[in-house]
């Protein structure tokens, strides 16, 4: 899967509320305890990425599972 193909999500810099948009990876998201799937454990894992507002430079961390 290229870069270009990851959803994008939008959220507002905590320095200066410009919007910042950044590519996550489509994965499982958040599942119900006890949910049971052909899955390895490390795929429910939190993980994050990070990028640069381009109003002020402030580094805005993104988490997601």
């Amino acid at each position: 899967m290229s870069q270009s193909e990851r959803p994008r999500v939008t959220v507002g810099c905590p320095a200066c509320s410009e919007s910042v948009r950044a590519a996550v990876p489509g994965g499982p998201g958040i599942r119900k305890p006890g949910h049971d799937l052909e899955s390895n454990e490390e795929e429910h894992r939190l993980s994050g990425t990070e990028t640069t507002c381009h109003n002020c430079g402030h580094t805005v961390e993104l988490y997601y599972y």
